[in-house]
């Protein structure tokens, strides 16, 4: 078999040669640049299969790089290595093409899964458009193939990513026959969830919300890694949950896979007495390892989305989350004239609480108190950290009393079942104020009376 070959383009000469060493070790061949344009002269010269590649490079940036790899090369797979990760950075890096994003100093173990998927995603990319050039019919399966890839690189979020799948997939008339419809089903703790559908009636897939393995065609899929085809689903003697309108339909069920795994399934329903040739069910099969391949990836931005904008200890939405959300809030309070309130609140004496009985007992507080707060906050309300013992709750579509209402319940609350009290300050949005910040200052200037009141007290906003 080739030998791989890895391009490192990054500026750190001793970084580019302990890679090239680790790699060369682990089988890879490779190569390396100082900046953009000599790694670009270099993928013209030779065939690269992976490159690794800094956003902070000297001369031509990073992201232009990525854009020119993708333009003139485009199976050809893109790590970004960065010691700047920013949300925004990431999804400007995978809206570009990149295969994934990762943030330097990394582990080499996670970086070489990084390389073995990218390698794999190629490998199918290209078993695709061999096929093309050898044979002519392949074309429909091609420009499906891009027509998915496209729609994969529209969005980051799962349930848009599946959903524009499926519309692809119905809408191409790829298939040498009529495609009466199709689902997505996602692996999550071991089950298949029903994540979306087209062309089929929500009764006939109300059974199939979520199925265990085995269960059904779609489970026995999951269990067997493999394409499951049935001519007629009521001449097979199994009992399908799909009923009673699927058991006249063909059912062609292909399980998507990363990394020798089955992360999801592709369900599609045809015309009774459906024929499925060889060559069909490998498009099928490549075309499940793509589609595969793109919800890992999603599940892999997701993770990072998430670690980014929740606190580590307490796992609450961080103050990059609030600012987000508070100015969506805020905005549609502005524009509409609706309610919008907010609760800060603290610890008190919590630096003395740390003094006594150390910071890990500090720690486990915090993340008590944050298990309180969720408890005693409806599903329409928001808890944030907002630094050290600070938390805000943001309660739309509320007014001052009603908060202040919510507000004593908390601090009743957290009397109650902690060790400690709180002091909490609450203001409500009004129609003159210019921006978020001034909704944010009112609550914390009646946090402020709170604690000058004696704390263990709910204060409002003066106006």
């Amino acid at each position: 078999m080739e030998q791989s070959r890895i391009l490192i383009i990054d500026d750190d000469p001793d970084l580019r040669k302990a890679m090239a060493d680790i790699l060369r070790a682990k089988g890879y061949e490779t190569l390396t640049a100082a900046d953009g344009e000599e790694g670009l002269a270099l993928l013209l010269e030779q065939r690269v299969n992976v490159v690794l590649l800094d956003l902070g490079l000297p001369g031509l940036p990073g992201l232009e790089v990525l854009a020119r790899i993708k333009a003139d090369w485009p199976m050809t797979g893109v790590i970004i290595l960065t010691g700047q990760a920013t949300i925004d950075s990431a999804v400007a890096a995978t809206n570009r093409g990149a295969f994934s994003y990762m943030v330097k100093p990394c582990q080499i173990s996670e970086l070489s899964i990084h390389i073995r998927r990218a390698i794999e995603k190629q490998q199918v990319e290209e078993a695709f458009a061999e096929h093309h050039i050898e044979l002519e019919r392949k074309n429909a399966e091609l420009k499906t193939l891009h027509e998915v890839s496209e729609a994969i690189n529209q969005t980051l979020d799962m349930d848009e990513l599946v959903t524009l799948v499926l519309q692809v997939l119905v809408e191409t008339k790829i298939f040498p026959f009529e495609l009466r419809g199709g689902g997505v089903f996602l692996v999550e703790d071991g089950k298949l969830r029903l994540a979306s559908f087209v062309n089929l009636s929500a009764t006939v897939l109300k059974p199939c919300q979520e199925l265990a393995p085995g269960q059904c065609f779609c489970g026995q899929a999951l269990v067997t890694g493999k394409i499951i085809i049935s001519r007629d689903i009521g001449a097979t003697g199994l009992s399908p949950l799909c009923l009673p309108e699927a058991v006249r339909l063909g059912h062609i069920v292909i399980p998507l896979k990363a990394v020798n795994r089955v992360v999801g399934l592709l369900s599609l329903y045809t015309e009774q007495g459906t024929e499925v040739g060889e060559d069909l069910q490998q498009f099928l099969d490549s075309l499940g390892s793509l589609i595969g391949i793109a919800v890992n990836n999603s599940r892999h931005y997701e993770e990072i989305k998430t670690v980014s904008l929740h606190d580590p200890l307490t796992g609450l939405a961080n103050r990059r989350f609030l600012e987000i959300q508070l100015e969506k809030c805020f905005g549609a309070a502005k524009r509409y004239q609706e309610k919008l309130s907010l609760v800060m609140l603290d610890i008190d004496h919590f630096k003395e609480y740390n003094d006594t009985h150390g910071h890990q007992a500090g720690d486990r507080l915090l993340t008590r108190l944050a298990e309180v707060l969720l408890r005693e906050m409806r599903d329409s309300d928001y808890v944030f950290r907002y630094g050290g013992e600070e938390f805000l709750c943001m309660f739309p579509e509320t007014g001052l009393a009603t908060a202040g209402e919510a507000a004593e319940r908390l601090r009743m609350a957290v009397e109650a079942e902690t060790d400690v009290t709180i002091s909490l300050g609450v203001a409500t949005f009004t129609g003159d104020m210019p921006d978020k910040e001034t909704l944010v200052r009112k609550a914390d200037e009646a946090l402020y009376r709170a604690k000058q009141e004696g704390r263990n007290r709910v204060e409002q906003s003066l106006g």
